[in-house]
């Protein structure tokens, strides 16, 4: 009963911390030019300049945002096969 409730909150933690594996792969000093742009623009993408969103896009390939996605959905799917639909 327990591990039922905890299935989705597991889920969760692997996929967040997939995101956090590909986050810490960026440089220190690119991690820390995409915080100081999110907190210049308050998180919104409009108050990005021109200059600003080219070099977001740069920080995103090196993030390499396909792999990341990829990772997620690895990790949702595995999450997935630990709770089957029907088992009790």
């Amino acid at each position: 009963m327990l591990l039922r409730r905890l299935a989705p909150w597991l889920l969760v933690f692997e996929i967040l911390r997939a995101g956090r594996d590909h986050w810490h792969r960026l440089d220190p000093s690119d991690r820390a030019r995409v915080a100081a742009l999110m907190r210049r623009t308050r998180g919104n993408p409009r108050n990005l300049t021109v200059a600003d969103r080219a070099e977001l896009r740069d920080l995103g390939r090196r993030l390499r945002l396909g792999r990341l996605g990829a990772s997620m959905a690895t990790a949702a799917v595995l999450g997935r096969r630990r709770h089957r639909p029907g088992a009790r």
